[in-house]
């Protein structure tokens, strides 16, 4: 096919063995960087995993390897849900990458919602990002969006973390989250 170049060297694949992945993602890294453009999942959670009482828990945890974030404009897209309990207690949610707080919900009497964040982490440089989070739950009025500026450096591992209080436990809750890696 014309514009089409060929793969050296060729793919054997044995489908029984489960090395489908391991052999498409070395081909795919023979290919010079043409797949760069790609979305690539960098992770993925199924909860329900709920906060421990009357402190701020870790709901969910993902390292973001050195060199992940290798030029400017890439960025990892976030996509969460979760939940709260059914109570008056107040309870808190916040997303953090590199150990810098890039959204909280502020303390709120969630009674009973359901909440959804989207987030992008976006590298401006390789010591500076730029990071928007969009938040809506089945509250009353409660949509916020924030537009933070971190200074993290990316020539290490970071953690990107999702964190949770309440008074009791299980007072908020991950149900589930995504992260796509965009370059």
């Amino acid at each position: 096919m014309a514009g089409f170049r060929s793969i050296t060297p060729n793919i054997n694949i044995n489908t029984t063995s489960g090395q489908l992945r391991t052999e498409l993602l070395n081909t795919f890294t023979r290919l010079d960087g043409n797949l760069s453009l790609a979305p690539y999942q960098l992770s993925f959670f199924l909860g329900p995993v709920g906060n421990s009482a009357a402190t701020e828990s870790t709901l969910d945890s993902t390292t973001v390897t050195q060199g992940t974030l290798s030029k400017n404009g890439s960025s990892i897209l976030i996509f969460a849900c979760g939940k709260t309990t059914a109570n008056a207690n107040n309870k808190t949610l916040r997303l953090k990458f590199g150990g810098t707080e890039i959204f909280t919900t502020g303390t709120q009497a969630f009674n009973g919602v359901d909440w959804t964040l989207n987030a992008e982490i976006v590298r401006t440089s390789s010591t500076t990002q730029v990071a928007w989070v969009q938040f809506f739950s089945t509250a009353t009025l409660t949509q916020k969006v924030t537009v933070t500026n971190t200074s993290i450096a990316l020539t290490s591992n970071q953690s990107i973390l999702f964190t949770g209080e309440g008074t009791l436990a299980n007072d908020i809750s991950l149900s589930y989250h995504k992260m796509i890696l965009l370059t």
